[in-house]
């Protein structure tokens, strides 16, 4: 019974599909599920609504009123009643802030929205990376648990027939164990790699993924540290952002000037003695209908100074923002170089490294006893982790140059293209 229901099992898991991924087509599905973007672009949706709102300023405000007073000098109980309508022709300062402000804040969250885009194909690349580094670790660690557990068992043996020790036998086994640790954390680490990847994305949990090694190779050369200082200026959404920030809060300003600032409006009435509208002020009893352009002047309004010194000092806020970004910028851009010289560094290391574990593996194989199987398979596994830190210090610079892609507002993806977009070889 046992056996049958293992069978079904393995049948149920060869049987279920494999969805190949690659960065493309995460991110294509992460473009349709992941729940940041879906955000984000219900949020730019709201913005363009009240950019629509601001610019019908003009419709009407339509009131129904009624009601009961008593009239102490007639002595009888009035019914007011009536439907008021109110129509803002044009409001001196703010009618064109407010369309100004709202376009503003649509074009924030559209800049907003294209970093999210980029950082979303920066976290895949990084995924990606991660998962594959996972993957080449779990193989050294495999090679070393069974390394370990060799000798371990080889000691136990040793131990039965009266030629060795506890004491061995127990310091083999506690570096078994260890090597085993190792490989469980290791698997651990790649599983949840492959479980982000699937929350990204959108992909059922459930759903087995298999994710395609990114092909780079790195270039030799220096960053060209002016270039992507330019781009970076011209290109970055924060500073785009941060320089619509100063501009919204220019037109914010400007709307909260509230003295000396005429609002002109239409007003149109049927019933009697019922009025709304900004500002409300008495009707006296009238039937019919009534008609009228308004103009009202406000020639002190004490908030108003206190709402406009509150936002200069927030535009001061912005400004320091925009300059210590700026810096910050400029910092990122003269230190790429040597960054770059660094990761290209360890790029050589591994490859001598990996050259060297090549050889002294083909060396031990053409030494192969049965007494020097030990060395052997120390050097295989000493081959593996060489192609792990090789493979290592190739994604270093896939991502550093990916990062410096995003950095100056291009495609990170252009990484699997070329690599040389800020590189220099004079």
């Amino acid at each position: 019974m046992i056996l049958l229901i293992s069978l079904f099992l393995l049948s149920f898991a060869f049987g279920q599909e494999v969805i190949k991924l690659t960065p493309q087509k995460a991110y294509e599905l992460a473009l349709k599920n992941n729940a940041e973007l879906k955000k984000l672009r219900y949020e730019v949706e709201s913005t363009n609504f009240q950019i629509q709102e601001a610019k019908n300023y003009f419709l009407p405000y339509i009131n129904l009123g009624a009601g009961i007073v008593y009239n102490s000098e007639a002595h009888e109980w009035e019914k007011p009643f009536g439907i008021s309508l109110v129509s803002v022709l044009y409001e001196y300062r703010k009618t064109l802030s407010r369309i100004k402000s709202a376009e503003l804040k649509h074009e924030i969250k559209k800049e907003a929205l294209k970093q999210l885009d980029r950082d979303i194909k920066l976290k895949i690349l990084e995924l990606f990376v991660k998962a594959s580094l996972y993957k080449k670790l779990t193989e050294v660690k495999r090679e070393e648990m069974a390394i370990a557990y060799v000798r371990y068992d080889r000691a136990k043996q040793k131990k039965d027939l009266g030629i060795s020790t506890n004491l061995e036998v127990y310091q083999l086994e506690s570096i078994y164990r260890e090597k085993r640790k190792d490989l469980m954390h290791a698997q651990y680490e790649y599983n949840k790699t492959l479980l982000e990847i699937k929350k990204l994305a959108g992909i059922d949990m459930n759903t087995l993924v298999d994710v395609e090694d990114l092909d780079f190779k790195p270039k030799m050369g220096q960053i060209d540290k002016e270039k992507l200082l330019q781009q970076a200026l011209k290109n970055n959404p924060v500073v785009k952002i941060k320089t619509l920030e100063l501009n919204l809060y220019d037109q914010m300003i400007e709307e909260s000037k509230n003295i000396m600032a005429p609002r002109v409006q239409l007003r149109g009435e049927i019933g009697n003695s019922i009025r709304t509208g900004t500002p409300q002020i008495r009707a006296f009893n009238q039937n019919g209908w009534r008609a009228a352009v308004e103009i009202f002047v406000p020639l002190f309004d004490p908030s108003s100074l206190y709402r406009v010194e509150s936002l200069t000092s927030y535009k001061k806020i912005a400004q320091v923002e925009l300059e210590d970004t700026i810096n910050e910028f400029k910092l990122i851009s003269n230190s790429a170089d040597y960054r770059y010289s660094y990761l290209l560094a360890q790029w050589d290391y591994a490859l001598a490294r990996n050259r060297f574990a090549e050889e002294n593996l083909t060396l031990r194989r053409s030494e192969y006893e049965l007494e020097l199987a030990f060395d052997l398979g120390y050097a295989m596994a000493e081959k593996s982790e060489a192609e792990r830190q090789l493979m290592q210090a190739k994604y270093d610079i896939l991502i550093f140059i990916a990062k410096l892609y995003s950095f100056a507002g291009l495609d990170p993806f252009l990484v699997l293209e070329k690599s040389d977009e800020f590189i220099t070889t004079d």
